[in-house]
């Protein structure tokens, strides 16, 4: 519970608190002003620079009738439910780890789990762009030997529009994610021996301690990822623009609402426009993580 600084407190604690400023200044300056002026200029038709006129809720009433967002909505949903089933590996490899006898092995897989987060993430992109390229791609190299393409040639997995959303759905295989894997590793810690003890001696196997046990005591850390996976999956748009261009692929199959704001404001020069998307992505975002808290109950 925040407490009220007096200034008794503040004449006493006043070093501590003006080692914090310049922190909390840096995030009011990069973080809280280009919201708030974000905010503001959705209600504007701005180019971003020195043209600005009030135009009220003009911007959010072209929303409902730009059909290429409402489209793209429908390939971020795509998205979500796909990166929902892949939450599963990432729950199953963290019980395997978890379930190892010997202490020192269970620390060995925890490190080897953190070394790629040193890598950046468009490194990781960009090797799974040359993955699928149709001349030189591994994938292709692979098809062909093995004779599973049609006439010998290769497959434009980024190119045609039969296989571009499940390529980017495949991206990642086997979809371990590296911070949800040692979220649950977190949950599962937290479980008492003692509680294993009991379901060994109830008769329980393998399958019946995941399922009465582990699985009901990581569900706070399950709906912690839930709420990080949705977040990133509406919000993120950078690995698509990577992957297919500005374009979002062809004909835009794949072009999610992150990427039509910044064609908007930053190829269109709508930069009300695409402030107005992202206000309105700010609220989806907020919606889902309420019903999320709500609905996603934590029982133990």
């Amino acid at each position: 519970m925040a407490k009220i600084i007096t200034p008794k407190k503040l004449k006493l604690y006043w070093t501590m608190y003006f080692l914090v400023l310049p922190a909390l200044s840096l995030i009011l300056i990069f973080s809280y002003y280009p919201t708030l002026s974000g905010i503001y200029h959705s209600f504007f038709r701005w180019n971003g620079a020195d043209i600005s006129e009030y135009i009220g809720l003009k911007n959010f009433v072209k929303i409902f009738h730009d059909t290429a967002l409402l489209r793209s909505f429908g390939v971020v949903l795509i998205f979500v439910l796909a990166n929902l089933i892949k939450m599963i590996p990432s729950i199953v490899t963290a019980v395997i780890i978890h379930r190892l006898a010997s202490d020192k092995w269970q620390y060995i897989y925890r490190v080897l789990f953190v070394i790629p987060m040193i890598i950046p993430a468009v490194v990781g992109i960009l090797i799974w762009k040359y993955f699928y390229d149709p001349n030189v791609g591994v994938l292709n190299t692979i098809l062909l030997k093995l004779g599973y393409t049609e006439f010998g040639h290769p497959i434009s997995f980024l190119g045609d529009r039969q296989w571009v959303i499940p390529s980017i759905i495949f991206m990642g295989f086997p979809w371990v994610g590296v911070v949800g894997v040692l979220i649950y590793l977190a949950g599962l810690g937290s479980i008492e021996e003692s509680i294993y003890e009991s379901a060994r001696l109830d008769g329980a196997n393998s399958i019946g301690i995941f399922f009465n046990i582990e699985l009901p005591l990581i569900t706070t850390q399950i709906r912690i990822n839930l709420v990080l996976m949705i977040i990133a999956t509406i919000k993120g748009w950078e690995y698509i623009y990577i992957m297919l261009g500005e374009g979002g692929g062809p004909g835009g199959i794949a072009t999610v609402p992150g990427l039509h704001m910044f064609n908007q404001a930053f190829r269109a020069g709508y930069f009300g426009y695409g402030t107005a998307i992202g206000l309105v992505l700010f609220i989806v975002i907020l919606i889902l993580t309420w019903i999320n808290n709500r609905y996603v109950k934590v029982e133990k």
